[in-house]
């Protein structure tokens, strides 16, 4: 019987909806990861080398977690979704990372090669998917289509709205995480401030906003944060921005400072980027959102 693992992490914060609807409608169990814990960070902390980044631990751990519960497992390779952006090596070296790191086969690992984000090419990506695991054609061009549709609909969004709100950027993998969000929901809840997140606002609308930082910025996940950083700079009920991000990144080094210089110190709003690693505790968390909360009520 296949049962193919879904691991919650990287990609599966993007475009996990999409392949686990997928894997269901087509009638194969499609198993996900159990939500990240510190057991998780540990260990993927211990399979991955050092200089790998937070992310890539966690996403590692959680591939620890599914080897002796399914099959199969789904690691996508993305180079790019859209024109002129391009993922961070890590997403296109995904499948051999995690051949190589847990000695699997390559009949194993189910990889897509995701180069697009146009309907024949996510089509073509169903297609291969449905080859490897005997999915018939019929039954794969009907998955695909629910899958995408439900997709869709799950991709239309609110604009943010309140009084008191801080805008808290980074990317899907952290902000979508509750490993790195629950503490900051409820700090900012205990000072009656409403945290507001990019995926509230259409993705196109970002994407447009950060043509004005191309090419200098060409990665998609950080052309999608200056643009979330640009729209709620200009937002007049956000009181702050907090922008998370993960140590060991090489984009996010680059891109923090970026956003610092050219976006977020001409807005005058308070902002402050807080830095996770495997050793960030919640005292230290909570002690620097508060001092950055008490900075907002003193501007206001």
């Amino acid at each position: 019987m296949i049962t193919v693992g879904i691991p919650r992490g990287l990609h599966y914060h993007e475009f996990g909806s999409f392949w686990k609807r997928y894997f269901d409608i087509a009638g194969i169990e499609a198993l996900v990861s159990s939500p990240t814990t510190k057991d998780t960070l540990n260990t993927g902390s211990q399979l991955a080398v050092d200089e790998s980044c937070l992310p890539l631990k966690i996403y590692l751990g959680h591939v620890n977690s599914l080897l002796d519960k399914c099959s199969h497992l789904f690691v996508p390779r993305i180079s790019h979704y859209h024109d002129n952006y391009f993922f961070c090596a890590k997403f296109a070296g995904l499948p051999d990372i995690v051949r190589n790191t847990f000695g699997l086969s390559s009949d194993r690992l189910i990889s897509p090669n995701i180069e697009g984000a146009s309907l024949l090419k996510t089509y073509q990506d169903c297609r291969s998917i449905s080859k490897q695991i005997g999915i018939t054609p019929i039954k794969n061009y009907w998955a695909y289509r629910q899958a995408r549709k439900t997709y869709q609909e799950d991709a239309e969004v609110l604009p943010p709205f309140g009084a008191r709100m801080v805008a808290v950027l980074g990317h899907s993998y952290l902000l979508k995480d509750p490993f790195f969000t629950t503490e900051i929901r409820s700090v900012l809840a205990s000072r009656n401030m409403e945290p507001t997140f990019p995926d509230q606002v259409q993705a196109k609308l970002l994407y447009q906003l950060a043509v004005k930082y191309h090419p200098e910025i060409y990665w998609q996940l950080s052309a999608k944060l200056a643009g979330a950083a640009h729209y709620f700079a200009n937002q007049s009920n956000i009181k702050g921005i907090l922008v998370i991000t993960s140590f060991g990144c090489g984009p996010d080094s680059i891109i923090n400072e970026y956003l610092d210089y050219h976006i977020l110190s001409k807005s005058n709003k308070p902002y402050m980027f807080l830095n996770f690693d495997e050793h960030t505790g919640n005292a230290g968390v909570v002690t620097r959102l508060e001092a950055f909360l008490d900075l907002i009520e003193w501007r206001e």
